[in-house]
């Protein structure tokens, strides 16, 4: 009997000591390189600022990685992620909690245009969505975006995968593809081999927030995830974050430059 109850006693207390954790989507390395690594750094902050009330919470990944897609139906159905984090949608929002916090802040309402070095001059004469028209856009055709440029009466050509749309792009398949704020530095650095460049007198606008989203029945984890950013936009430390990215910092001050054209695209029905 005692050999029972000191069993079961060292087992709760080996249960206890257990830190809780969440599991992210499948990182390849966690640096600044990372497209996901802001995303990771922010929720990781969110969480540090509650440990006190709601205590720790490792940060856990993945074991492969999955398409956009397969990550929302995955969190969907408890499949073994716990938060994702996406551009926001009306359906996306109805099947899964929405943290209603934009991370991305400003940068997430306006894009810039990737393009071929070749033809800078073409973009010249364009100042609307109807000039947008006359070219053909390229984008990944599981991303939200392509849906929006469609119902702009955009004419898109779509990728398979992220990577094929910079070979395509340089092999004229499409005029342009346009991409985030933080995303487009980084990426015509790795291009500029294959001539791509990112445009440099226009700013493309529509709302498009991206939140972290958690699984309906983990309301307790999205109202941690919440607080937690709250916090941080409060004492500064998100905006401390967001600045220490070069390529963050860079969309945001361009954004800023008055000498683009604004184009705004309708994202009433995103």
């Amino acid at each position: 009997m005692v050999s029972i109850f000191a069993a079961l006693l060292w087992s709760s207390c080996h249960s206890n000591a257990q830190t809780a954790s969440i599991t992210l989507p499948f990182s390849t390395q966690h640096s600044p390189e990372n497209p996901n690594y802001y995303y990771e750094e922010v929720l990781k902050l969110a969480l540090e600022k509650t440990e006190s009330s709601h205590g720790k919470l490792d940060i856990k990944f993945y074991s492969y990685a999955l398409s956009n897609e397969r990550q929302y139906a995955n969190l969907k159905t408890n499949g073994g992620l716990d938060v994702i984090w996406s551009a926001s949608s009306r359906l996306r929002e109805q099947q899964l909690i929405a943290v209603k916090f934009n991370v991305l802040r400003e940068l997430s309402d306006y894009k810039f245009l990737l393009i071929r070095k070749a033809d800078k001059e073409k973009f010249v004469k364009v100042n609307s969505v109807a000039d947008l028209r006359q070219l053909k856009a390229g984008a990944v055709s599981q991303w939200q975006d392509t849906q929006l440029l469609q119902r702009n009466g955009i004419s898109i050509t779509t990728a398979w995968d992220y990577d094929s749309m910079f070979k395509m792009l340089a092999d004229k398949r499409f005029d342009y593809a346009i991409r985030g704020a933080q995303e487009i530095w980084p990426e015509a650095e790795q291009h500029k081999d294959e001539n791509l460049i990112a445009e440099e007198k226009l700013l493309i606008s529509y709302k498009n927030p991206v939140y972290f989203f958690v699984n309906p029945k983990n309301e307790r984890l999205a109202k941690r995830i919440k607080a937690g950013l709250d916090m941080a936009e409060k004492d500064g430390s998100l905006q401390r974050l967001f600045l220490s990215l070069p390529a963050f910092k860079k969309g945001a001050d361009e954004i800023r430059n008055k000498k683009r054209r604004l184009i705004s695209l309708d994202a009433e029905d995103y």
